[in-house]
This record gives structure tokens, C-alpha cells and sequence, in this order.
């Protein structure tokens, strides 16, 4: 609950649409309050037979309803952009946050869940923001007026009214501890269903493949159920909050219209008076129940919130420092060829897991190359996701030119390093989009060299629209080595001085892995490149090969002297050998 009101500062990004949207609200409360009064004065009127007064009442109403209705119009378009102004804020602070979290904070998230939080969740704001709050000053700004005037024709019927307003207002406030555990339990349950959607949706062939379709349908019918009894639930208390807010105005203006009724009769009030006080009573209930509304219409954020600011409170781990030693330009870090070093490194994903590297040390001069190799979970993987500062080291340091990448910028150390990933990712977009990605100013015909270095040129003139392709999600029209070759190309577009191509290869069949090898081979050249392959093959022309197995460096030394020695990478080249992977 603390959370939610923490959403209060951001009113300060709308400050004047806030007051516009406030200044419209009390602009058209006194349209209803004009009316009250005028159709008060008519009746009175009528009842004194002064028919001439009354035409001109009419006209007053009638100037009320057109008024009220202009305003309605722009109170409407401001409270929209009021909103999306909120919302957008909102969210480009969240992915912020969610970008420099990086990797690490995600690994243990589902993408369902992040998907709800950013689109649903944030938009849970908007009523309690861009409504209740303006409404909360417009009730206030309204009634103090009101309840005044009906004090000081008798204090009782004001005091009467003061106390079902107070009342109305106070208990949802009241009642938020027994409400926030459905509305958090309603929420959950939505997260779930939409996380397993996309789940689902996303790994459909392999459902289909494995004839499990059946059993993910009940996974989902019984979310489905779940978020049903839990909707239900949290709009059972909702409505129940809200029955007794309006019953507590019903109970309390009825009251004083009754006190008022009997102070008239016993001449203490005058029934002039006593008319318009009537209408005015409505008019506190009226405030009243439209932020009733806007309350209940604020009931996801509840929870919302407090996963929102979960987030935001995150402390993070990738902290860079800003050096203007270190931020040099593309053409600066190309002249340097920087070395890398690693010293005594450790790491694990989590504190109860083994370790995924122990004590590691190697060091790749300038313009090397080096290899790592090892079976899967040695370790080799995360090497990369540690150089690119993904993750924090558990003890250790890593140098680039003698630097800290502690003390480079994210993105000072990242536009040093160009990288292939073992598990290719392509967005939703054109071949084009995708390729330049890393260059997002490239012209055509860098682009276009890059695809023909990455031997995916022809292929894709050979498509219908050529690189305006769409590729679809993760690259689902791709086959896996066309996924693979213009990740590559994106790698050779971006033309960093630091190269990782972690298994760069591992979706290319054998007839274009020796085409994009000689690329790969010339790209490196002049360029600190660290290779990481599982295809031993590819990595005899290393000026050096590390061994790693469960985290520990084995070995190192060139492909003929680790041969000689007969051990690890020996065995390695054995295994695969017998599988039938060729060497020269």
C-alpha cells in the first residue's frame, strides 16, 4: 500500500495538466451545483407563484447542461493525455531500470510475467493517477464550500453530512488490507496465465512434436480457472467496498435531509432554505461516488505497485564508472587492438550452485587469437557473458589495455566487443533491420558487405522482397544456419576491435562452415578474437587454445603442443574423431 502512494511523485512529469484537469473538474462541479441551485430557486418560485423568475431559471440550467457538456469533452481528452503521459513515464523508467538490471536480474524471471508488468500492469496506474488523485482534490475543493454553507444554516445537518463524506472517503482506506490480498492474488494469477500463453504459443512445434498438447491444454484450462475464481473473488470484495460506501452517503444524506426536515418544521430553518439544502446534499454524494469508482478502478494497482517498485529498488550490480579515458571513440579502440586479461576468476549463478568458473586465469595479447574449448558446462559461455560485464564476478578481475571494465561504461566496453552468440536471437523486423542492428546508421552497401562476408548474400536475394524480408519472431522463417550467418553478419558490420564468437559456426552445415571460417578468419585479422567451439576444427589456427573442464583451466598451449602432451584437448580431439568430425 505504501508503494502505491510512492506512484505520487511522478504526478510531478504532469504538473500542469494535473491543475488544468483539476480547474476543468471544479469548473464543471459548479455546473451541478449552478443547476442545484437554480432548479432550488425555480421550485421555491413555482411555490410563491412568481412564474416570471422561473423562465429564467430554465435558461440557467439549460446554459449549465450545454457547459457541462463542453467541458466533459476536454476534461476527457486531458485525463487521455494526462494518462498516457503517467503510463509512458512509467514505463521508460521501468525498462530502464530492466536494460541496466541486464541479464542477470531476468535469468530467474519468466518474459510472461515482465510482458503483463510493462503493458497491464502499468496501465493499472492510470485511474488512480490521472483520476482518483485529481478527483480527491476536486472532492475537497468542492465540499469544504458546501459543508460550510450547510453549517452555518444549522450545524447538525452539516455535521451530519461532514461525517458520511469523511466516512466514505476514509473506508476504502480502512478496508485495503483485507482487499490487497485478492487484488495481489488476482494479479498473480493473470501473470501466470499470460506467461504460460506465450510459453505455450512460443514452444507450439515442440508440443506438437512430442504429443503434449493435450496435457499443456490443461496446464492453461486450469490457470484459466484459476484467474476466473480469483477475478471473481477480488470483484466480490470490490463490489462489497462499494456497496457500503454508497450505503454510508445514502444513510448520511438521508439523515440530514430528515434532521433538516425537522428543524424546518420546528421553524428553524427556513423552507426556502430547506429546498435548496436538499439539492446541495446530493451534490456532496455525487463527488463522493465518482471517487468511489475511480478507487475500485485502481484495485490492480495495489499490487502492482509493489512489484513495480521491486524493480526500480533493485540495486544494481553492473555498476560502471564514467571516464573520459576510458569513453574513446570506435576509431580510437580499432588503433588500440586491446589485450585482454583475466585473474584468478570466479563464478557461480547462484550461491548454492557449483561453481561455473574457479580461480581462472589467461590473458589474450593484442591482435591474438585464442580458443576455448571444453564439453558442455565447462564454463565456456560464461566466460563471454562475464566479459561483456553481464554478470559480476564472485572474485577476480578482468582487464582490457590494463583497465577494469568496472571502469569502462556499458557502452564504452560493449562497443569494444563484437559477439556471435551460440543461441542466435533475430528480432521481429527485416533482414536489413536485424543486420544493422549493430550499426543502425550503415548504409546499404554495408550492409550488403557484410552479408556476403558472412556468405548470406545470395541467399537472401533470392527471397521475394530480398533484406526487407521479415523475419518474424526469433527468426522463425529462418532455418537455423541462416539465423546463424546473418548474426554473423551483424557481428562483421559493427567492426569492433574485441571479437568472441562463442560456437559462430554451430548451425552452419559443413559445405559453408569452411566459407564462413575464412571470412570469420579475415575479420579477425588485426582484431583481439576469442573463440569459443565445440567443433575442434575450427579452432587449429589459434595462437592459443585454452582447456576447461567444470570451471578449472586443464590446459593451454597450440594445437600441435597440446596434441603432444596427450591430455585433455587429446581426448577431446579422440572423442571427436571417432564421431567423425574431420581435422584437416
Amino acid at each position: 500500500m505504501t508503494n502505491y502512494f510512492r506512484l505520487l511523485v511522478f504526478l510531478k512529469e504532469v504538473k500542469a495538466q494535473l491543475i488544468i484537469r483539476v480547474l476543468l473538474g471544479l469548473l464543471l462541479t459548479v455546473t451541478w451545483l449552478v443547476q442545484a441551485v437554480s432548479t432550488a430557486q425555480a421550485i421555491s418560485a413555482v411555490l410563491g407563484r412568481s412564474q416570471g423568475q422561473v423562465q429564467w431559471y430554465i435558461v440557467l440550467i439549460a446554459v449549465c447542461i450545454f457547459v457541462r457538456g463542453v467541458l466533459l469533452y476536454f476534461i476527457e481528452g486531458y485525463a487521455k493525455k494526462m494518462g498516457a503521459t503517467l503510463k509512458h513515464t512509467l514505463r521508460q523508467k521501468m525498462l530502464d531500470k530492466l536494460m541496466r538490471l541486464g541479464v542477470a536480474y531476468q535469468n530467474d524471471k519468466r518474459s510472461g510475467n515482465m510482458q503483463s508488468l510493462v503493458t497491464d500492469g502499468v496501465e493499472a496506474f492510470e485511474s488512480f493517477l490521472a483520476g482518483y488523485v485529481p478527483q480527491m482534490f476536486i472532492v475537497l475543493l468542492t465540499l469544504i464550500p458546501i459543508v460550510y454553507y450547510l453549517c452555518s444554516v444549522h450545524v447538525v445537518v452539516g455535521i451530519v453530512v461532514l461525517l458520511a463524506v469523511v466516512l466514505s472517503v476514509l473506508l476504502p482506506h480502512i478496508t485495503m488490507p483485507f482487499v490487497s490480498k485478492t487484488t495481489v492474488e488476482y494479479w498473480q494469477t493473470y501473470a501466470v496465465l499470460n506467461a504460460q500463453y506465450i510459453d505455450a504459443m512460443q514452444g507450439m512445434n515442440v508440443l506438437k512434436a512430442f504429443n503434449a498438447v493435450r496435457q499443456k491444454r490443461a496446464e492453461l484450462a486450469k490457470d484459466s480457472k484459476d484467474f476466473f475464481e480469483d477475478s471473481m473473488r477480488n470483484t466480490t470484495f470490490s463490489l462489497i467496498d462499494s456497496a457500503a460506501i454508497i450505503l454510508f452517503m445514502v444513510i448520511g444524506s438521508s439523515v440530514a435531509i430528515c434532521v433538516a426536515a425537522w428543524y424546518t418544521y420546528h421553524g428553524e430553518i427556513a423552507p426556502a432554505k430547506l429546498v435548496l439544502m436538499l439539492f446541495l446534499i446530493v451534490e456532496c454524494t455525487r463527488p463522493v461516488i465518482e471517487l468511489n469508482n475511480l478507487w475500485h478502478g485502481s484495485y490492480l494497482g495495489f499490487s502492482v505497485a509493489d512489484e513495480f517498485f521491486e524493480i526500480l529498488d533493485t540495486p544494481e550490480n553492473n555498476k560502471t564508472q564514467t571516464n573520459n579515458k576510458t569513453q574513446t571513440t570506435k576509431q580510437n579502440a580499432l588503433e588500440e587492438s586491446p589485450s585482454v586479461e583475466v585473474k584468478a576468476l570466479s563464478f557461480r549463478y547462484k550461491k548454492q550452485n557449483a561453481y561455473a568458473l574457479q580461480n581462472l586465469t589467461f590473458s589474450v595479447r593484442n591482435a591474438e587469437t585464442i580458443a576455448i574449448v571444453g564439453k558442455s558446462g565447462s564454463g565456456k559461455s560464461t566466460i563471454v557473458n562475464l566479459l561483456l560485464n553481464f554478470f559480476q564476478a564472485e572474485s577476480g578481475e578482468i582487464f582490457i589495455n590494463g583497465r577494469r571494465i568496472q571502469e569502462y561504461t556499458e557502452e564504452s566496453l560493449r562497443s569494444r566487443i563484437s559477439v556471435v552468440f551460440q543461441d542466435t536471437y533475430l528480432f521481429y523486423g527485416t533482414i536489413r533491420e536485424n543486420i544493422a542492428m549493430s550499426q543502425p546508421g550503415a548504409s546499404m552497401e554495408e550492409v550488403e558487405r557484410a552479408a556476403k562476408l558472412a556468405s548470406i548474400h545470395e541467399y537472401i536475394h533470392t527471397l521475394p522482397l530480398g533484406y526487407e524480408t521479415v523475419v518474424g519472431e526469433r527468426g522463425a522463417t529462418l532455418s537455423g544456419g541462416e539465423r546463424q550467418r546473418i548474426a554473423i553478419a551483424r557481428a562483421i558490420l559493427k567492426d569492433a576491435p574485441i571479437l568472441i564468437l562463442d560456437e559462430a559456426t554451430s548451425s552452419v552445415d559443413t559445405d559453408n562452415e569452411a566459407v564462413i571460417q575464412e571470412a570469420l578468419d579475415k575479420l579477425s585479422k588485426g582484431r583481439t578474437t576469442i573463440v569459443i567451439a565445440h567443433r575442434l576444427s575450427t579452432v587449429q589456427k589459434a595462437n592459443k587454445i585454452l582447456v576447461l573442464g567444470e570451471g578449472v583451466l586443464l590446459e593451454e598451449g597450440s594445437h600441435e603442443e597440446l596434441l603432444k602432451r596427450k591430455g585433455a584437448y587429446y581426448n577431446l580431439v579422440q572423442a571427436q574423431q571417432r564421431a567423425g568430425v574431420a581435422y584437416e
